[in-house]
């Protein structure tokens, strides 16, 4: 086990393609590290990094208490876990499991011994004996993680290692390696698109745009102080309502406009971010989670019109705990993207007939909300974000 740092880490390669610009991420002894993001932000290319199957163009990189930048893969002490199992179809379970050991020349016996251990921790003992295209994609995964659990490394580094399973047992296997990783108290680097993945196994998120770290926190810290609008409108699902704005207003009297409505901001969270006052009478961005939208009809206390949209809806997702609903507004979204880096990573904003946006909101099971009918919602304004947005970061302090 030991401690990863990545001290102003670059990678530019032959072509001047910059994947990746001056990453600083310091990665505990035993810690579980996710890097997520947008495909092409450059987590890969960092893994590899790390790895040393991609070369530095400028930093160092720390494993324990040694630089590796020029130290070959193999004398790196780590094991990669890929997308693609990359297993042997021709040998054993117990074979692809052992395979490293082997040719690292350790004792018949002590190989015997660690491939037993490992296929214990992973349920795999029945199946040692079989060949890779016997087992389930599960399985295959387990074998895969088993080969590297009996090197015994200093860090695990995964690679998008669930994307070629079914949902329900991405489901399953992100516990499990989850579950492994604690256990074992190996340093661990895991990359996924998938925020789902990074917010559930993770002890932190760093979160990757363009080859620039964004944010790294806890899950739960990303989600309720995200640092800027990118990191805002990435993580969580559905992403967070993010709109253009006015605010208005003096002292601890705010009141934010967008489009054709007016929403008054919670005198608490003006407190807690003084510096919101330095705004009034400029545009800012607010950002509005759907599970902090409500139908105004099941609030047990009255809500002041001050809190309230009125709209109506256009669809309705009804997912049994919960129903998602989507409703138009004449207010202007805020793309999470930069507009040179918009294709395949952009968020389109779906527009009604009428040019407005549609916008979505997580609510009880028990709305009366109907498609095509007009809908009121209440507004939780203690839970508002507020982004600057020629910078994008978060408005706080």
């Amino acid at each position: 086990m030991a401690q990863v740092v990545l001290k102003d880490v670059n990678k530019v390669y032959p072509n001047g393609y910059h994947a990746i610009t001056d990453l600083n991420i310091d990665i505990a002894d035993g810690e579980f590290l996710v890097l997520v993001g947008p495909s092409g932000c450059g987590k890969s290319t960092a893994l590899r990094m790390v790895a040393g199957l991609e070369d530095i163009s400028g930093g160092e990189l720390y494993i324990g208490d040694r630089v590796v930048n020029d130290v070959h893969p193999k004398d790196r002490d780590i094991a990669m876990v890929f997308q693609n199992y990359a297993l042997y179809p021709h040998m054993s379970v117990a074979d692809n499991i052992g395979f490293a050991l082997k040719l690292a020349k350790v004792p018949k016996q002590e190989i015997e011994e660690r491939v037993r251990k490992a296929a214990a921790i992973l349920d795999l003992t029945e199946n040692l004996d079989r060949k890779p295209g016997q087992l389930s994609g599960g399985q295959r995964q387990r074998v895969a993680m088993g080969r590297a659990i009996v090197r015994q490394p200093k860090a695990f580094l995964m690679d998008e290692p669930l994307s070629n399973l079914d949902a329900k047992l991405r489901v399953q296997m992100r516990a499990e390696i989850a579950g492994l990783q604690r256990d074992l108290g190996v340093t661990t680097i895991y990359v996924t698109h998938d925020q789902v993945e990074a917010m559930t196994m993770g002890d932190r998120v760093a979160v990757l745009k363009r080859g620039f770290l964004q944010q790294v926190d806890t899950p739960q810290n990303l989600y309720d102080k995200p640092g800027n609008v990118f990191v805002a409108g990435f993580i969580g699902s559905p992403s967070m309502n993010l709109m253009k704005a006015t605010l208005s207003g003096s002292g601890d009297d705010l009141t934010v406009k967008f489009g054709s409505q007016s929403v008054g901001v919670d005198k608490a969270l003006v407190a807690a971010h003084p510096s919101l006052a330095g705004y009034a009478g400029k545009e800012i961005v607010i950002g509005i989670r759907p599970e902090d939208l409500s139908d105004a009809e099941l609030a047990t206390e009255a809500v002041p019109d001050e809190f309230k949209l009125n709209t109506e809806t256009t669809l309705i997702e009804a997912l049994g705990s919960e129903i998602i609903v989507h409703f138009p507004l004449d207010a202007e979204p805020f793309s999470i993207m930069d507009a040179e880096f918009e294709g395949e990573d952009a968020i389109e904003q779906t527009k009604d007939d009428q040019g407005r946006t549609i916008y979505v909101g997580r609510f009880s099971p028990r709305s009366r909300a109907r498609m095509g009918s007009p809908l009121t919602i209440a507004i939780d304004a203690s839970r508002m974000h507020f982004f600057d947005p020629a910078t994008g970061d978060a408005i706080r302090g």
